[in-house]
């Protein structure tokens, strides 16, 4: 039987259906509450019948929901409650709980979620109120009454957009008798519960109205006609309805929201104003210019200061404004019903430019998106190009008007790089994704429906043909493919995407829900081979893209080589069984090819390890020790030598990436390949017996995730995207911290101390070599899910004598193998082969 896999293996999905049904989770409820006069912590019991009235003297409710939880704001008041506003925020880390913006905005993409993490309700009578935006992960969330009059809330929560399982519910667990050890495998298979969304739990951030795109304040949505056009020097005109506060939009812009954005704010009429709009920040009957990203800093997406336009006249609230931006020489031309209200000089170049955006100030596409709690009404939209012709009209009323800005419902089930931000299918993210997944909620139809997104996108023709976007938003659809294409940046996410595909074969031996893409994947491995070096053997630039970007290190270096290595051979499997040799045969001699010219033109004797490049021959990486192991190029004396040069990366919490990268205290430790990290050490240690991985393993698992289960003020329950050196998050309260690409313990953990390795692929032979006593452990036990039902596996240890239990389902094969410095009792020689049959298998092992 095949039940536990198909559950979630569903068809690909279709592009051209219109909705998807809403997939009802529940509601989630906080665990904890406190009530007083600030944000405090929670510290008193809470469920769903829990009744808390907020006061002026106990102004502010906290709440702890235990985890990481994601979904759409509830409140429900008591009958016969007063008028009242108040003010809700949330943040995954109670750490910046307090802060004005909690932990938020986020202002990179409009990801089909709030973009803030304070946002205003104004409670006119008892009963349900939910807000419109999903928010999309945190653990903790304030309320606080802004009013004069006592509120009861009768319950608070969330209407859940993705799964909230007790994780010891899941098809996959591993316990240990190592607490922190437990708390570190259970990070996985939280995050993926909050990052992973189903089809129709992501509804569009716009609303359609008769008269035009309704748009409650969020990151600026910007059209993807307007980034294929790329126009310059352009006049935008619109006509705009202030519902609330004011009304905002973009112009020379980015796909993404990063262009000049302007804000116009109204006169506050007092009846529908809230009392805490920053009249300081966005002060009533003004424009307010930023040329960044919002008009908010956020940590990494600095912007410059605002610039203020304070107007001589009243903004009314629901009255029709037409709106006129013109991009001159020397700045942008703002006038209001025909009159001019400001002239905006033109700002700096971007500098330096980053590589999805020109750094013109002249040339882009145009946006829409108000500031926050602000509400408005967009309509009747054209652009005329500089020479006066009209190049696009829109009234912003037909269904089409979603896409084209990107805030178009969620149609597939799919897993994001973060909870709360980015909120992008990242290719590359995805492989930790697959592989958590696999070893914890084994829901597949989150794998199936991010390779069908992904491919949606893949470019056809032109110098980058068989790329699949590094980071496909959401909301959008393939025919404004070319509005965000496939291109040069980060060329080794791709390796790092064939890799997912073939991870996920390996784990489910379904060879048949990936042939509709096998020509799409060819398409990408035949353009990877092109970026091989010639002349050195190793992966560098190509034709198109001679000095392409990489993420985990520079061309012609260790670690993107040692990955394309790893990742053709990952395909192989998958080719055989789609019976295409000709590509098996190509991927395995050219991974053989990589890994000789690793060896040849990169292992540096004088350094002890392989160096990070040719143009760099004395420095050295994490990444290249991990995938010069991963990918089977490094000898056992070059894995030890290796890692004798790691302790000098040792640094705080974790290692640093580069050996000769600056030691200080912002420096970000990177848990995404210290995961690639992780597991080629236990590799070293499994298969090749090399005592020294002991060590770093500890490092790694009791410092850099440690960190992220220690210290309660910014523990997630779910695993982080950057960690300082100090243990706290790498980058404030930008951090995501919901990031599966920091959960490898969560597959790396149960494939080593269990040992369950699929010899073929879904595990109809495998191979159980459990770590018995290794880092210290005296017991483990847990669950793989595979497709014939979970594979159980237990064992103990007591003093020189240890117990394992194997479970094996119906329909699996495959063997046992006695791990190093243990034999079966009663046997003489150390090791040993134990056959494994379906039921219960028991092994007495006692050291040598």
């Amino acid at each position: 039987m095949m039940v536990n896999l198909n559950i979630y293996l569903m068809g690909a999905c279709t592009w051209g259906q219109a909705a998807y049904a809403f997939v009802d989770y529940g509601n989630v409820y906080p665990r904890k509450y406190s009530l007083s006069g600030e944000v405090q912590v929670a510290d008193l019991s809470y469920d769903n019948t829990t009744a808390i009235t907020l006061s002026p003297e106990n102004p502010v409710i906290t709440l702890d929901y235990g985890t990481e939880v994601a979904g759409f704001p509830f409140f429900v008041v008591a009958e016969g409650a007063s008028p009242a506003q108040i003010e809700a925020a949330y943040s995954e880390a109670y750490a910046y709980l307090a802060d004005e913006n909690a932990d938020g905005p986020w202002t990179f993409s409009n990801g089909l979620a709030n973009s803030w993490r304070v946002e205003t309700f104004n409670i006119t009578s008892g009963g349900h109120t939910e807000s419109f935006f999903v928010q999309g992960g945190q653990r903790w969330q304030t309320i606080r009454l802004l009013t004069n009059h006592s509120l009861t809330f009768e319950s608070v929560g969330f209407r859940a957009t993705s799964e909230h399982k007790d994780l010891d519910e899941q098809p996959g667990r591993l316990k240990t008798n190592n607490d922190v050890y437990n708390k570190i495998f259970d990070l996985g298979g939280q995050v993926v519960q909050a990052a992973c969304v189903d089809a129709g739990n992501a509804p569009s951030t716009w609303e359609l109205t008769d008269e035009g795109a309704y748009i409650r304040g969020q990151t600026t949505a910007q059209s993807s006609i307007g980034r294929v056009m790329n126009p310059a020097n352009y006049t935008l005109e619109f006509d705009t309805k202030i519902v609330r506060g004011g009304t905002g939009w973009r112009v020379a812009s980015a796909i993404q929201p990063l262009g000049p954005y302007f804000v116009l704010t109204s006169n506050y009429p007092e009846q529908n104003t809230f009392v805490n709009t920053n009249r300081t920040l966005v002060p009533p009957n003004t424009l307010i210019v930023n040329a960044g990203w919002n008009l908010l800093n956020q940590s990494t997406l600095t912007t410059p200061a605002n610039e203020y336009y304070p107007l001589n006249i009243s903004v009314e609230e629901n009255k029709w404004y037409h709106i006129v931006t013109a991009i001159k020489e020397d700045g942008y031309s703002i006038s209001l019903n025909g009159e001019n209200i400001a002239f905006v000089p033109l700002p700096p170049p971007l500098s330096p430019p980053v590589f999805f955006s020109t750094a013109s100030r002249y040339e882009g596409t145009w946006g829409f998106g108000g500031f926050q709690d602000q509400i408005s009404i967009v309509a009747n939209v054209s652009v005329a190009a500089s020479n006066k012709t009209i190049i696009y009209t829109n009234d912003l009323k037909s269904p089409g008007v979603l896409a084209e800005y990107a805030v178009a419902p969620l149609a597939h089930s799919v897993c994001l790089d973060g909870a709360k931000r980015d909120r992008l299918v990242w290719i590359g993210d995805f492989y930790h994704t697959v592989r958590v997944l696999a070893q914890s909620s084994a829901r597949w139809d989150y794998i199936l429906g991010s390779i069908d997104y992904a491919f949606g996108y893949q470019a056809k023709t032109g110098p980058f043909t068989g790329f699949v976007p590094i980071s496909a938003r959401l909301g959008t659809r393939p025919e404004y493919s070319d509005a965000d294409p496939a291109g040069p940046g980060l060329v080794d996410y791709q390796d790092l995407f064939l890799a997912s595909i073939g991870q996920y074969y390996r784990y489910t031996g379904d060879a048949k829900g990936l042939e509709p893409y096998w020509e799409n994947i060819k398409s990408l491995l035949q353009t990877r081979l092109t970026y091989i070096d010639p002349a050195s053997g190793l992966v560098a630039g190509s034709t198109a893209a001679p000095n392409p970007g990489s993420f985990l290190g520079p061309p012609n270096g260790t670690a993107v080589t040692g990955l394309m290595s790893f990742a053709l051979q990952q395909i192989v499997p998958l080719a055989l069984a789609l019976q295409d040799t000709a590509t098996a045969t190509l991927a395995n001699t050219t991974a053989h090819s990589l890994n000789d010219a690793l060896n040849t033109k990169l292992w540096n004797p004088e350094l002890g390890a392989y160096s990070l490049g040719l143009d760099s021959p004395g420095n050295f990486s994490l990444t290249g020790i991990a995938w010069s192991i991963l990918s089977g190029a490094a000898n056992v004396s070059q894995i030890t030598s290796s890692l004798e040069q790691l302790e000098s990366l040792r640094f705080g919490a974790g290692y640093k990436t580069i050996s000769s990268d600056e030691e200080t205290s912002e420096y970000q430790l990177a848990p995404n390949p210290s995961g690639f990290l992780l597991e080629a050490l236990f590799l070293a240690q499994q298969s090749h017996g090399i005592d020294a991985a002991k060590a770093p393993i500890e490092h790694l698992l009791d410092g850099l995730w440690g960190s992220m289960v220690n210290d309660e003020r910014y523990a997630s329950g779910a695993s982080w995207e950057y960690v300082k050196p100090d243990g706290r998050p790498g980058i404030t309260a930008f951090t995501s911290l919901a990031h599966p690409w920091g959960a490898a313990p969560t597959y790396v953990l149960p494939e080593y101390l269990l040992g369950v390795t699929p010899v073929t692929a879904g595990y109809k032979r495998v191979v159980v070599q459990p770590a018995v006593g290794y880092l210290g452990l005296g017991k483990v036990d847990g669950k793989v899910p595979t497709p014939f039902g979970s594979l159980e596996v237990g064992w103990t240890v007591e003093g020189d004598k240890a117990k394992v239990v194997i479970v094996a389902p119906e329909g699996i094969e495959g063997e046992a193998k006695v791990p190093t410095g243990w034999k079966v009792d009663g046997k003489e020689e150390e090791g040993g082969v134990v056959v494994l049959g379906s039921g219960t298998t028991e092994i007495v092992l006692c050291t040598v």
